[in-house]
C-alpha cells in the first residue's frame, strides 16, 4: 500500500509538470503563430463580399464552407487561430480549458446555486480557435430527441450527420471495465440499451464521438477540404455590425490594435456562440431597449437580445467509489505504453475521451415517456479527485475548501463519476453587455436553480444512481455512495431530500452546453434573419428557442447544414426569378417581330 501511495503520489508531480508544459507549449505556439499572421497576412480594408461569417466554430465552419461551395465569395473571421495537431489527442480536453485557446469566461456570483465553487461562480469554457468549443469539448455524439425540435426545426432528421461527406462519427475504440457493467446494470433495471440517436432516442449506449482515426474531430476540418471562394482573417474580433438604416452592411473589426471594416452585398452571418452573438448584437444596436439606452447605443432593433439563456447541468462528481480498481488512472495515463499506442496504432486510453457511457430517461416526475427525456446520465471512469486537485478541479472553479474537505479525501481510493444531467432546465438566465466597450466581457447570469422544479428533477438523477448501485453487477465492481456530507450541507440529514438539494445547489456545473439567446421566435425568424432588419442573420445554438435532450454539438451542426441549404435555395429562388423575367422578355420581343 505504502508503495502504491508512493507511485501515486509520484504520478501527480510528473503530471503537474506534464501539464504545466503543455500550456506552456501552446502559449509559444500561439505567440508563434499570430506573429507569423503579423508579418505575411495583409489585410484590405473596406473589402467586399457576398457573405461575411463571424466565428469558425461547430455552425460558422460548416456554413462557410457550404456557402463557397455555391460560388459566392465568403469571409470568414474568427478572433482565435489555428490550433498545433497535438490538440487532437482525445484525453488531453481538461488541460484545454483556462488554456489560450479558451474565452475563460465566468459567470456572475449564483444565489441559488454553485455554493462550492470560488465565489459561487460558474467557468465556462467557450472554443477561442478554429472549430470554437469542438476543439474543447468532449466530443460526444447525441442528436436528441425529435420532439426537441418539431416546433422550430421539424426537418431536422433530414440532415442526420452519419451520412454528412463532412464529418466524421464514429464509436469508442477504447473504453473501461465500467462500460460493460453500467449497461448491464441500467438493463438489470429494465432500461434498454441501444443507439439513442435511433429508435426512441432513450436509453443507454457506449459513447459515440465526433473522431477520426483516433483523433478529434473538429469543425473547422472542413475548412481544409474546400478553399474556393473562401477567405479567412484569424485573431480579428469583430466589434459589432454595420447597418445602412435596418440593412446589415458589413462588420467592424480589431486585429493587433488596429481596426478594420469588411462588406457584404449579400448578408451578415454571426456563428459566434451563445455568448458571443448577443454581445456583437446588443454591440450594435441590437437588444433591449432599456439596456442599450443605459449603456448610451443608438438602437436599430427592440429585440429581447441575451434572455432565455439556458444551460444543461449537471451534478455528483466522484459519488461514487468501487472497492475494485481504479478503471482508469493517472499512472495509466502517463504510462509509456499508451502513449506508444496512440501514436503508432491511434488507439488506447489517449484516443479516449473521458466518458464511457451517456443514457437519457425519464425521472419519476415526468408521466408522458414519449416526451423528451429530462435527465441523462453521464458515466465516467474517473473523478476530479484524481488528480489531486492539480488541474480537473481547477477547470470547473471547485473552491479550495471544499476540495481539501470533500474531494482531497478520495485521492488515494478508486473514485468513479456517475452524474445525472438536467436536460431541460426551468430557470432561465440572460446575458447583458458590461459597458460599450468591446474588449469588456460580458455579463453572464445563468440564474441556475432559480425554479425550485430544477433541484427536484436532479433529485430525481441522485436517486436513479443510488438505485443503480444496488444492482448486481454494480455489487461485484464493490461500489457504494461516498456518504461523507459534502461541506455546507453537515446539518442535513444524509440522503434526505433536504441533504440531497443542499448537495445540488453547492455542487452545480454547467455541461458546456449554453444556448437561446438569439431565440428563433423572438429574435430571429425561421429563416435565421434577425427581425426588422435585413441582411442580418444568427446561425449557431443561440438561436435555440429550448434546449436538445443531449449534447448539443451535434443539433448545432445540423442547424447550420439547413441554414446552408436555406441559403442557397434563396440564392437559386432569385436567379431563377432573374432569368423568367429576361425569357418572357425576349419571348415578347420575338412576337412583336
Amino acid at each position: 500500500m505504502e508503495l502504491f501511495c508512493l507511485i501515486k503520489y509520484s504520478s501527480f508531480l510528473i503530471y503537474n509538470l506534464s501539464v504545466y508544459l503543455f500550456v506552456y507549449y501552446l502559449n509559444i505556439y500561439n505567440s508563434w503563430e499570430i506573429y507569423k499572421d503579423w508579418w505575411f497576412n495583409e489585410i484590405k480594408n473596406n473589402e467586399i463580399y457576398d457573405y461575411i461569417v463571424v466565428g469558425a466554430g461547430s455552425a460558422g465552419s460548416v456554413l462557410a464552407s457550404r456557402l463557397s461551395e455555391n460560388g459566392d465569395k465568403i469571409l470568414l473571421i474568427e478572433a482565435g487561430g489555428m490550433p498545433p495537431s497535438l490538440i487532437n489527442i482525445p484525453i488531453i480536453s481538461p488541460a484545454l480549458q483556462e488554456s489560450i485557446y479558451d474565452w475563460r469566461y465566468i459567470t456572475t456570483s449564483q444565489t441559488n446555486a454553485c455554493k462550492g465553487l470560488i465565489n459561487n461562480q460558474s467557468i465556462w469554457p467557450r472554443g477561442k480557435v478554429f472549430g470554437g468549443t469542438s476543439r474543447l469539448n468532449y466530443m460526444i455524439y447525441a442528436r436528441g430527441h425529435p420532439d426537441d425540435f418539431k416546433e422550430w426545426f421539424p426537418d431536422f432528421q433530414e440532415f442526420s450527420l452519419e451520412e454528412n461527406e463532412y464529418v466524421s462519427i464514429n464509436d469508442l475504440n477504447w473504453s473501461t471495465k465500467l462500460t460493460e457493467s453500467i449497461l448491464k446494470g441500467v438493463n438489470e433495471m429494465g432500461y434498454t440499451v441501444q443507439d439513442i440517436n435511433k429508435e426512441r432516442n432513450t436509453g443507454f449506449m457506449k459513447t459515440k464521438v465526433f473522431m477520426k482515426n483516433g483523433e478529434r474531430w473538429s469543425s473547422d476540418r472542413v475548412l481544409k477540404q474546400n478553399k474556393n471562394n473562401l477567405f479567412i482573417i484569424n485573431y480579428a474580433n469583430v466589434d459589432k455590425v454595420l447597418f445602412q438604416l435596418k440593412k446589415a452592411i458589413g462588420v467592424e473589426f480589431s486585429k493587433l490594435g488596429k481596426t478594420y471594416k469588411a462588406l457584404a452585398t449579400k448578408g451578415i452571418i454571426l456563428s459566434a456562440g451563445a455568448i458571443g452573438t448577443p454581445k456583437i448584437l446588443m454591440l450594435s444596436g441590437v437588444g433591449p431597449k432599456n439596456h442599450l439606452d443605459e449603456l448610451k447605443i443608438d438602437v436599430v432593433s427592440d429585440l429581447p437580445v441575451g434572455q432565455n439563456l439556458m444551460d444543461h447541468l449537471i451534478t455528483g462528481l466522484d459519488l461514487v467509489i468501487l472497492n475494485s480498481s481504479q478503471p482508469v488512472s493517472i499512472i495509466d495515463l502517463l504510462n509509456p505504453l499508451s502513449a506508444y499506442q496512440y501514436y503508432f496504432h491511434k488507439k488506447g486510453l489517449w484516443s479516449f475521451n473521458g466518458i464511457d457511457v451517456i443514457g437519457t430517461f425519464h425521472s419519476s416526475l415526468q408521466n408522458n415517456i414519449s416526451a423528451p427525456p429530462d435527465l441523462e446520465l453521464m458515466v465516467m471512469p474517473i473523478g476530479i479527485s484524481q488528480d489531486n486537485g492539480i488541474n480537473w478541479r481547477k477547470a470547473m472553479g471547485i473552491s479550495d475548501k471544499v476540495f481539501q474537505e470533500y474531494f482531497a479525501r478520495l485521492t488515494y481510493q478508486n473514485v468513479v463519476t456517475l452524474a445525472p444531467v438536467l436536460l431541460h432546465p426551468k430557470s432561465l438566465g440572460e446575458i447583458k453587455l458590461q459597458s460599450k466597450n468591446p474588449r469588456d466581457s460580458p455579463i453572464i447570469n445563468p440564474n441556475y436553480l432559480s425554479n425550485n422544479e430544477d433541484v427536484k428533477t436532479l433529485i430525481e438523477g441522485i436517486q436513479f444512481v443510488k438505485k443503480l448501485l444496488t444492482t448486481e453487477t454494480m455489487k461485484q465492481l464493490g461500489a457504494t455512495l461516498y456518504r461523507k456530507p459534502f461541506p455546507g450541507c453537515e446539518e442535513k440529514i444524509f440522503d434526505s431530500k433536504d441533504y440531497w438539494e443542499c448537495y445540488i445547489r453547492h455542487l452545480t456545473l454547467t455541461s458546456y452546453h449554453p444556448a437561446g439567446t438569439s431565440s428563433m421566435g423572438s429574435v430571429v425568424d425561421k429563416s435565421f434573419r434577425v427581425y426588422n432588419t435585413t441582411n442580418l442573420y444568427v446561425v449557431d445554438a443561440s438561436v435555440f428557442p429550448i434546449l436538445p435532450s443531449g449534447n448539443i454539438n451535434a443539433a448545432v451542426i445540423m442547424l447550420a447544414e439547413k441554414a446552408a441549404q436555406l441559403f442557397q435555395q434563396r440564392q437559386k429562388n432569385q436567379l431563377f426569378g432573374k432569368c423568367h423575367v429576361r425569357n418572357i422578355f425576349f419571348l415578347r420581343s420575338s412576337n412583336v417581330f
